[in-house]
């Protein structure tokens, strides 16, 4: 699967040390490595156009199953690898360092994502 949900997912694995890849049930999935969660990308192929949804098991549990907009995850996931990498720096840094990462997420999916600081 190389589809548009697809990229969010590779994206977001990308974001180290806070997620990571994880091969399950025959998909290249994100790892939250602080609690767990999986996230999985959907097949949006039967979809006229592709929206970017993905599946999220919360702490990997099956039973507890969500589907969200995978740009809505990415930008949670932006703001805190911003915020983890980001200690003790300043206000501006962090704000080129936000707009930096929503820029490689539009290259990446050429999807927007916008996050404002907290």
């Amino acid at each position: 699967m190389n589809g548009l949900s697809q990229r969010i997912v590779d994206f977001v694995a990308e974001l180290l040390p806070l997620y990571t890849y994880q091969h399950a049930d025959g998909h290249d999935c994100a790892l939250c490595l602080a609690d767990g969660t999986l996230i999985m990308p959907l097949d949006e192929s039967h979809a006229e156009s592709e929206e970017g949804w993905v599946a999220v098991f919360w702490q990997g549990d099956s039973r507890r199953r969500s589907e969200v907009l995978g740009s809505l995850l990415a930008a949670q996931a932006i703001l805190r690898h911003v915020e983890l990498h980001g200690i003790g720096r300043p206000q501006e840094e962090l704000a080129a360092q936000r707009f930096y990462w929503c820029e490689r997420f539009r290259q990446q999916t050429g999807r927007n994502v916008a996050v404002k600081p907290a």
